[in-house]
């Protein structure tokens, strides 16, 4: 009964700590301990909530100031008393604090890392929440809260300064952002807006962590803007920004675990307010479906779209507009300037089009390539179509010869799909073929605009025929994309690899531009150890799990290829419907043959339980490799995210339709931890089953002495109460003794 009691109070204390409900413990949002629970009496889990919280940010070269807005609200029918902390970032000052008490500013105080470690070490041992531990090494701001009236806010705004690092091109600004591990609930809504100003033009703006919106203002300030409602963001939020050097900006960052191989992820933007000049003039072609199954809405919208495209076309274009049904039909007999009549001729001819008959892709194809473009200008080949080849070769290898007979070295086919009867293995094998990606727009979506915000991001060539090139006592080796694909303005070329060696390496961009060679080096740094950008990991990743499961859907399965895919998968936390299909029929194999221990499995252990959502992975793969319908749309888009992929999020292409609220992934310092059964499991468990096992309490002495004597393993610790990892050549198992106890 004792025990229970103590329980109670801890839970009741942890809760109230947490800051509840809705979110508002959050991380560099600042979270309120109550230190002193109410009297006694009903009270929800989760005493306070979050109901406003706006993050401002002013970005003045390096100068980067930052206001957090917050309100609070207490739903209980107790008055509390607690302490606001918000963990500092790094080199942050103070600049402003506000919070209104009956009218009144209150007093904090700024401690430094050492007592901020006190005051986070002594929440663990008496909340037993380890989350805090992340922020060890950090300055912390403390202000006494007090009263939270029942059912009443409490609003608090807080602003700091910081000088934000300049490296291998890069200024990088960084926001705490992560709440899981205080929330159990979704926040209401999380908005944070950038406003970041430069002397010199800007070039590339990176947000690798959050979907954000990138609004230019000028060719020297933007707007970035990220809005989350009903959502956990566990993941620091980081922003990097380019100032252009000439006519591009070239930026690289890098992470690398002492001992281990690097991984970099290399960008080169063009300046925004470069000269039109600088744009290549180019040959393209546009080639409509206008077959029986155009009818109607499908058919209007794709004209618009094509209207609005020669709309845009850019001086010094040339072009031609091909339809195509039962047989296909070229308005001009090879390309034509984008000149006033020529494009009223178009337009005209745009009009008439009426929808009937069958898909002749064969002849189709063969009339837009019957002209060869010009040596040295892009050649761009736009392919819209809603239907599989019906007449002529139907056969996506035939068709595909038809591409290679055309010597595709500067050819550019772009697929756009409209709904989901089509062929998607001949449209991707089209943009693998001549180093572009497909575009695919639902029937349910507007077709209009979907093509012309294709047709914006390839309206104007900057370089192409682009070739990297590195110098220096550095190796890089893995690469992907492994083809690079051309660079168009507002666009950025984005390359992640590993590398070996270390040092200062030239990094050379070479390409055409206007039928004239072009070349850019950037001198970069490789550091042998750099522990600051773990989720390159993950992004490097899932680039290569993304590459090898398109060539598993459109050239063949081997036991190379997937046993690879299993191993990435596994270690980087790269969770999809096709890899998790992979990893667990891997697990339920070595288990079943007594290679892999039961708790040592990541995903196995925990769904092999479901049969149903068994059958639904095994269902998800399988329709990986169908040639057409809605799954095979979805697996094309859903791989080219992989193969693309910048921010984290898009390494879980897909996981929506299997994760549930019993398995969950985390990626810290660079490798994945699974949750199973209540413990959390290091990926990297599986090998070393022959390893030495320590094993500590959580929140023991012992516990506090491996963080003061490995203070890099903060993050890993504060994962949870029970956590097992590999460190230092031995599995170190963390357990709760008083759960253990009960």
């Amino acid at each position: 009964m004792k025990n229970r009691k103590l329980r109670f109070s801890v839970l009741l204390f942890l809760t109230l700590a947490m800051m509840a409900a809705s979110g508002s413990a959050l991380l560099a949002d600042g979270f309120i301990v109550i230190p002193r629970p109410p009297r006694p009496g009903p009270l929800s889990p989760f005493p306070l909530q979050v109901v406003r919280h706006d993050v401002r940010v002013e970005i003045n070269e390096q100068l980067a100031t930052t206001t957090v807005d917050q309100e609070f609200y207490n739903p209980n029918n107790s008055r509390l008393e607690g302490y606001y902390l918000f963990p500092l970032p790094v080199g942050a000052t103070i600049q402003n604090f506000s919070m209104w008490i009956d009218g009144r500013e209150t007093r904090a105080e700024l401690l430094d890392a050492v007592k901020a470690r006190n005051i986070y070490q002594d929440i663990v041992r008496r909340l037993r929440d380890p989350a805090l531990l992340e922020y060890d090494g950090r300055g912390v701001f403390k202000m006494r809260v007090f009263p939270i009236e029942p059912y009443s806010k409490k609003r608090i705004k807080i602003s700091y300064h910081e000088v934000l690092e300049m490296n291998n091109g890069n200024i990088a600004y960084s926001y705490p952002l992560g709440t899981e591990k205080f929330s159990a609930r979704a926040i209401p809504e999380v908005s944070i807006e950038l406003q970041i100003h430069s002397s010199t033009m800007l070039a590339g703006i990176h947000c690798p962590t959050h979907p954000v919106s990138i609004e230019r203002l000028t060719s020297k300030s933007a707007k970035v803007s990220y809005l989350s409602r009903n959502s956990l963001p566990d993941t620091d939020f980081k922003v990097f920004f380019t100032p252009a050097s000439g006519r591009f900006g070239f930026s690289m960052l890098t992470y690398r675990p002492r001992g281990q191989d690097g991984v970099f992820f290399f960008s080169a933007s063009p300046n925004s307010g470069s000269a039109d000049s600088n744009v290549a003039e180019k040959d393209i072609t546009f080639v409509v479906d206008t077959s029986g199954s155009m009818a109607g809405r499908n058919l209007e919208q794709a004209k618009n779209a094509i209207l609005y495209c020669l709309g845009r076309l850019n001086r010094g274009d040339r072009f031609n507009v091909i339809r195509f049904a039962t047989e296909a039909e070229a308005l001009f007999p090879g390309l034509t300037a984008a000149a006033g009549a020529n494009l009223r001729r178009a337009e005209q001819f745009v009009h008439q089009w009426q929808a009937g008959g069958g898909t002749n892709c064969e002849e189709a194809l063969q009339t837009a390539l019957a002209t060869a473009g010009t040596a040295g200008r892009p050649r761009l080949v736009i392919l819209i179509t809603d239907g599989k080849p019906t007449i002529g070769a139907t056969d996506e290898e035939a068709l595909l010869r038809i591409i290679a007979r055309a010597k595709p070295g500067q050819l550019r086919i772009f697929p756009v799909a409209i709904g989901s009867d089509i062929n998607t293995h001949l449209l991707d094998k089209l943009s693998e073929q001549t180093r572009t990606f497909r575009t695919y727009i639902a029937l349910n979506e507007n077709i209009e605009s979907g093509i012309a915000r294709f047709y914006d991001k390839i309206r104007s060539p900057v370089l192409s025929d682009i070739r990297l090139t590195f110098s220096g006592h550095v190796r890089a080796l893995q690469i992907y994309p492994k083809d690079l694909p051309d660079l168009y303005r507002g666009s950025a070329l984005t390359v992640v690899g590993r590398y070996r060696g270390s040092g200062r390496a030239a990094i050379t961009v070479s390409g055409r531009v206007n039928n004239r060679s072009e070349e850019f080096t950037f001198q970069a740094d490789f550091p042998a150890a750099d522990p600051g950008h773990d989720f390159l990991l993950p992004l490097w990743a899932a680039r290569r799990v993304g590459f090898l499961l398109d060539e598993i859907r459109l050239h063949g399965e081997n036991r190379e290829l997937v046993d690879e895919v299993v191993r990435l998968a596994r270690q980087y936390g790269i969770v999809t419907p096709y890899t998790s299909y992979l990893i667990v029929e891997d697990e339920k194999i070595r288990r079943d043959r007594g290679d892999l221990a039961e708790s040592d499995m990541t995903l196995g252990r925990s769904l092999a339980a479901s049969p149903a959502m068994a059958q639904k992975h095994r269902e998800e793969f399988a329709g990986m490799k169908d040639k057409s319908g809605q799954g095979s749309v979805r697996a094309s888009s859903e791989l080219q995210k992989l193969n693309q992929a910048q921010t984290v999020s898009e390494t879980r292409s897909g996981a929506s339709r299997w994760q549930d609220r019993d398995l969950q992934v985390k990626i810290v310092r660079g490798k994945a931890f699974y949750s199973s059964h209540g413990v959390w499991n290091d990926a990297r468990i599986q090998a070393a089953a022959k390893l030495p096992v320590r094993r500590i309490a959580f929140a023991s002495n012992d516990y506090f002495a491996l963080l003061k004597k490995q203070p890099e393993l903060a993050q890993v610790l504060a994962i949870g109460r029970n956590v097992r990892f590999v460190a230092g050549g031995r599995v170190i198992e963390i357990f709760d003794s008083q759960e253990t106890a009960e």
